[in-house]
């Protein structure tokens, strides 16, 4: 079955609806790592990285982008995500695909 994220998280009844009927599955993120702001947002690869390892727990869904901020370039999420895996493996989680925990 296929996934959908809406864009911003913006959803509501209608537009949940909407998607099912096409067959696809909303789903949401428990934690945004807010890197896509790049560096002209204010934001660092340390500051993503202790974002989502301060708000670690089971299940957690972690929004990254794996895109260039269109205003400085940076791409803080792929950066930081060494950082990241590092981190999460040191408390002991794991990863898996969205599929396996909505299925």
């Amino acid at each position: 079955m296929p996934y959908f994220r809406f864009p911003y998280g913006d959803r509501n009844a209608a537009a949940i609806d909407i998607v099912n009927g096409f067959g696809y599955v909303p789903f949401r993120w428990t934690v945004d790592t807010l890197g896509w702001k790049g560096t002209s947002g204010g934001v660092t690869a340390s500051m993503v990285c202790q974002r989502v390892l301060s708000t670690a727990k089971p299940g957690q869904i972690v929004l990254m982008h794996v895109g260039a901020n269109p205003d400085d370039g940076t791409t803080i999420d792929a950066t930081a995500l060494p950082c990241i895996v590092e981190g999460l493996r040191a408390k002991g989680y794991g990863f898996v695909a969205v599929g396996t925990m909505l299925d």
